[in-house]
This record gives structure tokens, C-alpha cells and sequence, in this order.
């Protein structure tokens, strides 16, 4: 009998981890499938922005040091990672191998049981058969999350790392402001002291407040390992004296967008 994709997500036992890829994968679908024009594109375009676009985040995961991110939980969000994104109907061929060096890894350590390892062939053909990408898009998850105001957070683009601070929740995504602080190293709290806010630049060259709607934050601690709790329940976030007031009082975004954006 062929095995499921929620089959082998299943046997990972590893729930939050395999909702928040799924998640993730699903709404980097939709966003993807979503204009008039991806009609007209091949499942391999749309597939290709989609793995780029996880990546961006889990990347944190699968391409950390070992001494900060368990072996065995990279492996597992590898095959995560690679099953999520067939069941959507798409494919990579180096996620695929990964995903197939994941699974002999977790076997050869014991890490799950008899089922996993008696389906390790069946697992292998799942991914590697073709990927189908189903007619109707994902649905659009609700918004919530489970960072507070007050939250001091710090968030890893590629090898550099950023730090925001929470000021209050609204509709499901955390308002946050930016620290204007950016270094390769991750960021502590001790180093945010006296740090002003980061703001935008308008087309006179004035700054202005920089603030976001910051959809997709949520679960806490990160599975991901991109956004790190530095600090709780700071009342105060960063100095925004020198910064102009702007006409809205934020731009809504999620944080694949906030990555890329911080990526140029």
C-alpha cells in the first residue's frame, strides 16, 4: 500500500514542527498561486519562488551550526520541508536528497520507530515520484500568534541578524518596530540599550517611523530558529524621537516579505 504524505508527516512525531512548515508551505502557495497571472505559469515557476521563499526562513534551521541546532531536529525538518512542499506539487532536487539522506540518518540513529524504518523505501518513492500540485489553492489560515507586547525579538536574515521590538497585537500579527541595529552575530538584549529605531526613508531623503502588521509570527519559542526572544514585557521599545511621523500607522506585511525586504 503507497504511503500519504500525512502519513510520513505523521511518523515524524513531531507536531509543531510539521504544523509550522506546513503552514508556512501552504501560505507561500497561496501567495504564489494567487495573482491572475500564475494561471498562465508552469507548476515548475511557481514551485521554484515557493521553495525559495521557505527557504529563506528554514534555511536557519537547515543550514546552522550543529552546536546550536540538534542534528536530528534539522533532519526532521528536512523531510518535512521536502514532503510539505510535494504534497503542494512542487519539487527540488536537492530538498528531495536531502530529505533521503534525512531519513537514512534518523534510521541509523534509532530516532523513530519500527514504522518509519519499515517504510523507508515507500518514503523515498513518495518523493521522489511526481509532484502534483493540487487544483485549488490553500486556504488562508487565520492570523494569530503567540509573541506578547512587550516581546523583544531578534530575527535572522541569511547570516545576518536583526532585533524589533513588539508594541502591541492587533488582529492575529504583532506590531513591531526595528532597532536600528543589524551585525552578524545573534543579537542580546544587553546590546539593544540606547539603540534608536531604525525608520524609512521617503523620497526627500527624510525619515520617517517605520512600523509593520507582522503576519506569520506565530509560534513561541520559533521552530524555525529565525526569530529568538531576547527580552519580555519592555514597556519602552527603541528611541523614535528623531523620526517622522508617517501618514499610516503601519504597513501590514508577512515575514517572508520582511525577509526578503532585509535581504537587499
Amino acid at each position: 500500500m503507497a504511503i500519504k504524505h500525512l502519513d510520513v508527516l505523521k511518523l515524524l512525531a513531531a507536531a509543531d514542527l510539521v504544523e509550522a512548515i506546513d503552514g508556512d508551505v501552504k501560505h507561500c502557495a497561496l501567495w504564489a498561486r494567487l495573482p491572475p497571472e500564475a494561471a498562465t505559469r508552469e507548476p515548475a515557476q511557481i514551485g521554484a519562488e515557493v521553495i525559495a521563499n521557505v527557504l529563506l526562513r528554514w534555511n536557519c534551521i537547515l543550514q546552522a551550526d550543529p552546536v546550536e541546532v540538534a542534528p536530528l531536529y534539522a533532519h526532521k525538518t528536512a523531510l518535512a520541508l521536502a514532503v510539505c512542499v510535494h504534497r503542494q506539487g512542487f519539487a527540488d532536487a536537492q530538498l528531495t536528497d536531502a530529505a533521503v539522506a534525512a531519513i537514512a540518518a534518523l534510521n541509523a540513529a534509532v530516532a523513530l520507530n519500527d514504522v518509519f524504518h519499515r517504510r523507508r523505501a515507500d518514503i523515498e518513492a513518495l518523493l521522489r515520484s511526481p509532484a502534483v500540485m493540487p487544483a485549488r489553492r490553500p486556504p488562508l489560515a487565520k492570523a494569530h500568534t503567540a509573541w506578547r507586547s512587550g516581546d523583544v525579538v531578534g530575527m535572522q536574515v541569511a547570516d545576518r541578524h536583526h532585533a524589533f521590538h513588539v508594541l502591541e497585537v492587533s488582529q492575529g500579527a504583532p506590531i513591531v518596530e526595528f532597532y536600528d541595529i543589524v551585525q552578524a552575530m545573534p543579537l542580546a538584549w544587553q546590546q539593544l540599550q540606547g539603540v534608536n529605531a531604525r525608520g524609512g526613508r521617503s523620497e526627500d531623503g527624510s525619515a520617517y517611523l517605520d512600523r509593520y502588521a507582522l503576519y506569520g509570527l506565530q509560534q513561541q519559542p520559533d521552530p524555525a530558529h529565525q526569530f529568538r526572544l531576547l527580552a519580555s514585557g519592555i514597556a519602552q521599545g527603541p528611541d523614535n524621537a528623531h523620526l517622522a511621523r508617517h501618514l499610516g500607522l503601519y504597513a501590514v506585511t508577512d515575514i517572508f516579505r520582511m525577509t526578503r525586504d532585509l535581504l537587499q
